[in-house]
């Protein structure tokens, strides 16, 4: 399968999961929860690359199609509960780790990536590690926020699952619009803010929209996989 067709599929993957997820929640559907993990599950499948990816994909699939079968029975759909704080946690450690001693921030890579062979002004080299740390915030408030939203789910989220009260109930419709919508609304906007402030920050700077950033990124792509490995 070419580059091409793979993004596209994981992109119609991606859309599908949103949709079904979003619908199983409001309308309480098992088979409609089932087909969103489903969903999940070839997403993850999709991800798995490298030589062993056969096998390591073998390994997913049986357990996830357990899964599938059991949520269309009327299980609860615990994979799509935690699948938004998984992801912005994951996002926020990839980011925050990188700001440890001794290590080089996730941006300031990309950018002197992006640079290379010449050296980011020093300013650049701030306001990467500054971005850094934005990322790193955002994402762990982000990912706080559903986990307490999850848990005081009612009907059906973990504290009652778990057999106890939820302290603050929240309705499926108001899950759901943040955790599975907003979520990515909310990264999505954190790009556009981001790169807004990037032109306010530096004035010269010659990428005047993210499409020219994007395009030219593409070009430099050896020299910001060979940054990204240095950290």
């Amino acid at each position: 399968m070419s580059a091409g067709v793979r993004t596209w599929l994981v992109i119609g993957l991606s859309l599908g999961y949103l949709v079904a997820v979003h619908l199983a929640f409001l309308r309480h559907s098992p088979m409609v929860a089932a087909t969103a993990v489903a969903l999940l599950l070839l997403l993850v499948l999709a991800s798995i690359r490298g030589p062993h990816r056969i096998a390591w994909r073998i390994l997913a699939a049986v357990p996830g199609i357990f899964i599938v079968v059991l949520t269309a029975r009327g299980a609860p759909p615990v994979p799509l509960m935690l699948t938004p704080v998984a992801i912005s946690a994951l996002i926020s450690f990839t980011f925050g780790r990188t700001l440890l001693p001794g290590r080089t921030p996730l941006i300031e890579r990309l950018a002197r990536g992006f640079h290379a062979p010449q050296v980011p002004a020093p300013e650049v080299i701030t306001y990467a590690r500054r971005v850094t740390w934005a990322w790193t915030l955002l994402l762990a408030l982000v990912a706080t926020a559903n986990a307490l939203l999850v848990a005081n789910l009612s009907p059906g989220g973990l504290l009652e699952l778990a057999g106890l009260a939820p302290p603050w109930p929240v309705s499926p419709p108001s899950y759901v619009w943040f955790s599975n919508t907003g979520t990515y609304l909310l990264i999505g906007g954190m790009f556009v803010v981001e790169f807004a402030v990037r032109l306010w920050r530096f004035p010269d700077y010659r990428f005047r929209n993210p499409l020219q950033f994007v395009r030219e990124a593409r070009t430099r792509m050896p020299n910001i996989v060979a940054a990204l490995r240095k950290g």
